[in-house]
């Protein structure tokens, strides 16, 4: 029987008067917020025909990045005036911090949105959901680039130069575990499974974790850095870019030590984004072609449809009911696709 096609098929789109720096979706999947790269915050609705937009707030020089917390109704911006803000879900401030003099780059919630973690320059800040200060600290001596949690919200992994560093966070205790490695590391992600963690390097290789074991193993042979890395929702899949190719590393059976990685072709100019569905075996990426794709890894090397953009996407990310897909613009626009069966 043949099987049915799936297609992206756009729902809305707005254009806003900023560069998209980043986006993030409301627990319900019916909201986005927005941070721009000018500065003004964005917050969005959509329904099945139409979207909306109003700018909430403002960063100093610049947004950076926009995070919603799981389950919940509030939403979290940084900017490069060193301010952290928390909005309700109606776009109201409720408060605001600063955490330290550096911007703040990197945030991430635990999946049950009772913490939020945030790092600036080398520090990395702890806090409460109300946005009350728990715990700070300085991992390394070198400036934290990226953050993950793993799926119980139990460890906290950070990028540096130098390898990863992940925290054991059960106040008031805090052990920390060093996963070294000589080429400054640009990104962490915990496979869901909680078995491994990766991170893409600045010498062009892919790099993972035996989280039991502490063991580790190499995927060289990217012709640049590698800044995305993104797991399947079963965790069989890691994702990963090089120029203008999807690299797929397979983990089930005995892993990827040693074995070829899917090739995903399509894109003509460098990939930029790359996510995987919450939780299915979607993948979806975005690249300076101008091109959003959607992939089914394992089953096609080809992709499954392709949109065509106003401008280079930036930043793209599936709803959490794994039904929609964002997709914020360098020109400012942001649209909103649904994936959908076809006979």
């Amino acid at each position: 029987m043949k099987q049915p096609s799936v297609i992206l098929e756009r729902r809305g789109s707005v254009a806003l008067d900023d560069y998209v720096a980043d986006v993030s979706w409301s627990g319900d999947s019916r909201r986005l917020a927005v941070a721009g790269g000018e500065g003004k915050v964005f917050l969005l609705a959509h329904d099945a025909s139409s979207m909306t937009a109003r700018s909430v707030g403002e960063h100093g020089m610049g947004a950076i990045t926009v995070a919603w917390q799981p389950r919940g109704a509030a939403f979290v911006t940084s900017g490069q005036d060193s301010r952290l803000a928390l909005y309700d879900a109606e776009g109201t401030l409720l408060c605001e911090q600063r955490p330290a003099m550096a911007w703040t780059t990197a945030v991430a919630w635990t999946s049950d949105g009772k913490r939020l973690a945030t790092a600036a320059g080398k520090q990395i800040t702890l806090w409460s959901p109300s946005l009350e200060k728990e715990h700070a600290f300085a991992p390394s001596s070198a400036t934290v680039v990226a953050l993950s949690w793993d799926k119980p919200g139990r460890d906290l992994g950070a990028a540096i130069n130098g390898g990863l560093v992940v925290h054991r966070v059960e106040p008031p205790r805090f052990q920390m575990r060093h996963y070294k490695w000589a080429a400054p590391c640009l990104a962490v992600a915990f496979s869901p499974n909680g078995r491994y963690l990766a991170t893409g390097t600045q010498d062009g290789s892919v790099h993972f974790w035996h989280l039991s074991t502490g063991r580790d193993s190499q995927m060289r042979g990217y012709p640049s850095k590698v800044e995305q890395v993104s797991w399947s929702g079963d965790s069989r899949y890691l994702a990963t870019a090089a120029d203008d190719q999807v690299v797929i590393w397979d983990f089930s059976g005995k892993g990827p030590e040693g074995s070829r990685p899917l090739q995903l072709r399509g894109h003509t100019d460098r990939i930029e984004c790359v996510a995987f569905q919450p939780s299915g075996n979607y993948l979806v990426t975005g690249g300076r072609d101008w091109r959003v794709s959607l992939w089914l890894p394992g089953k096609s090397s080809s992709a499954l449809d392709a949109q065509l953009t106003d401008s280079e996407p930036t930043c793209l990310r599936w709803s959490p009911d794994g039904r929609f897909v964002a997709v914020g613009e360098r020109g400012g626009k942001v649209s909103i696709f649904e994936l959908v069966r076809i006979a």
